[in-house]
């Protein structure tokens, strides 16, 4: 089983405009409202892709009944820790006329003692039971920047690989804790290791220096461009078809189900890294409203490139 931990989950609404005025009056053209989070996407590809399963969330309020309704239309099997405090809401304003778009995120919580103490009780059974277990997501008010390498360590006390995506504070403390594999797109990994990157050549040195840390499996996502991988002393490029994107919200989260998924099955990492970018661009195809279809990754699965390269002292 691969099992998801999000702490600070989300209704992620995307409110459409033709052209955004501030300090105006916008007209909207339409809205699209889902549940969100990175476990909670990572889990909900898992479960189109056929994986077993388990999303572990805090959850409050209506807004968390929303994306309890959600994962239960889609069969996702979820643990609810119940906070006192609402789940947040984020917005997205998509500009039509090309603009980028403007979001408005929800800090989430505060998150109580008890409500913590109960998810790393629960996180201690996901560790016992689970091939993998993906920590994922920001940190809501009321919980130390360092949770993530405890719940870490906590999920590989019991056995399982831990795979970390998160930035910032979140991802530098989850790194002392050694996880299996760490996903952080390209913005993310510059931030941490305070640098720029000019060509995929300069990802690759990036992906390198990562995995010296003691991360088995380095994956830098790269948006329409694929990812860049290192694994046992190998830089992998994998390159999706390809395609046009009409939300790229979960394809990150989409893209470490289809690795996972795939290293659970037994496949080489050349062909996860495949399942992951297809199943990325799978849910880059579909609207803000829900996750990539199994349809659209298996048809995009047969047009990734994956080519590797041993590395060189010149790498």
């Amino acid at each position: 089983m691969i099992s998801t931990i999000t702490l600070n989950p989300s209704i992620d609404k995307t409110v459409y405009v033709n052209k955004l005025v501030c300090n105006d009056t916008n007209r909207v053209s339409r809205v699209e409202v889902d549940a969100g989070g990175k476990g909670i996407n990572c889990s909900r590809m898992l479960r189109e892709l056929g994986a077993d399963t388990k999303a572990l969330a805090l959850l409050g309020g209506e807004t968390g009944d929303y994306i309890r309704f959600v994962l239960e239309r889609e069969g996702v099997c979820l643990e609810a820790v119940t906070t006192q405090k609402p789940t947040r809401i984020n917005i997205c304003i998509e500009d039509l006329s090309g603009a980028p778009p403007t979001t408005l995120n929800e800090r989430g919580g505060p998150v109580e003692h008890k409500e913590l103490v109960e998810l790393f009780e629960r996180a201690k059974d996901l560790g016992r039971c689970s091939s993998f277990v993906v920590i994922g997501g920001s940190v809501p008010l009321g919980v130390n920047p360092d949770v993530h390498r405890v719940l870490a360590q906590i999920c590989m006390a019991g056995g399982a690989k831990v795979v970390l995506d998160a930035d910032g504070d979140a991802l530098e403390e989850g790194l002392k804790a050694k996880p299996f594999m760490i996903k952080p797109n390209r913005d993310e990994a510059a931030r941490l290791l305070g640098t720029h990157f000019e060509s995929k050549t300069d990802v690759a040195r990036a992906a390198v220096e990562l995995s010296k840390r003691g991360i088995e499996l380095v994956v830098i996502s790269l948006g329409r461009q694929g990812a860049v991988a290192c694994f046992d002393g190998a830089i992998y490029d994998a390159v999706p078809p390809d395609v046009e994107p009409k939300s790229t919200i979960g394809s990150g989260d989409s893209l470490i189900a289809g690795v996972t998924c795939g290293l659970e099955k037994g496949l080489s990492v050349e062909q996860s890294l495949a399942l992951g970018c297809a199943a990325g661009a799978a849910t880059a195809l579909s609207d803000g409203t829900r996750i990539g279809s199994r349809a659209d990754v298996d048809r995009l699965l047969r047009d990734v490139r994956v080519t590797r390269a041993v590395l060189t002292n010149d790498v």
